[in-house]
């Protein structure tokens, strides 16, 4: 016969596999998609501040910034006022083009690699083979569009 444990508020265990835990008094399931889950919902209040965040402004400002709308304000406020303005927004853009570069190389080299492939499936569902002699020329032009690229993101930062 199993022991009964008596659960309190905010304990995490292991039972048949799974990880559990309390919480508002009801015991449920910790998956590893919880952590995910954080990241993409905003929260109900700003952590910073602690107001309710309902405005529009507060998701969007959540998603980039962590923090409510009105943080974000009083923070950009307080840059401009101490005359960091510039330094903070050669950062942002920074960031954000290095994002950008991410992408589109990501982007690029996945169609290299879809070039590569000699046969595809048309909406019918029928197999063609395709010749594609010209892989060389397009890895050629990627690899060269990829370079100007980073020198574009290299001289940005060096501003």
């Amino acid at each position: 016969m199993s022991k009964r444990v008596k659960r309190e508020e905010g304990d995490v265990w292991t039972e048949k596999g799974k990880t559990w835990t309390i919480k508002n008094g009801i015991k449920k399931t910790v998956t590893k998609f919880d952590e995910v889950r954080k990241t993409f919902l905003t929260p109900l209040c700003c952590p910073d501040c602690g107001k309710k965040m309902s405005k529009n402004w507060d998701a969007k400002f959540w998603k980039t910034h962590r923090t409510c709308f009105d943080c974000v304000i009083n923070l950009e406020h307080e840059i401009r006022t101490q005359g960091r303005w510039k330094e903070y927004e050669q950062a942002k853009m920074s960031v954000n083009a290095a994002a950008f570069l991410k992408e589109v190389k990501e982007t690029l080299e996945d169609y290299a690699g879809s070039s590569k492939e000699d046969t595809y499936v048309t909406e019918k569902g029928k197999v063609e083979k395709w010749s594609n002699p010209d892989n060389k020329v397009i890895r050629q032009y990627i690899d060269t569009e990829i370079e100007k690229l980073e020198e574009k993101v290299k001289k940005l930062n060096e501003r």
